[in-house]
């Protein structure tokens, strides 16, 4: 029984939090439906296809200032600069994954 009323003490410190800060929770409640959970697979899912459209938008942005089309630099720079940095994000993300699995492979039983 102490873990379950723990459980719904956090679920409410984190609503008290969101009220607070006017933020919005992405992730589902502790005891809600597991169904409604989304998996690592998921999330990576979601990041990949992030990273997909950042570095879209960069080249459409990159293309259109070469063509003439766009005379803003700075946004142009700005495009650049969110690809290269969610690019830099996903690659230490892979790196710690795989550092990740490279400690479980080697772990004795």
């Amino acid at each position: 029984m102490a873990g379950i009323s723990g459980v719904s003490n956090l679920n409410n410190y984190s609503d008290s939090v969101q009220k607070m800060t006017g933020l919005t929770s992405q992730v589902s409640k502790l005891d809600g439906d597991s169904q409604s959970r989304k998996s690592f697979s998921d999330y990576l899912t979601t990041a990949l296809s992030s990273v997909s459209q950042n570095m879209s938008n960069m080249d459409q942005s990159s293309a259109s200032m070469v063509s003439g089309n766009n005379s803003n630099l700075g946004d142009v720079m700005i495009k650049m600069t969110e690809a290269q940095l969610s690019l830099e994000t996903a690659v230490q993300v892979r790196n710690k994954c795989i550092d990740a699995y490279n400690d479980i492979a080697n772990m004795q039983f």
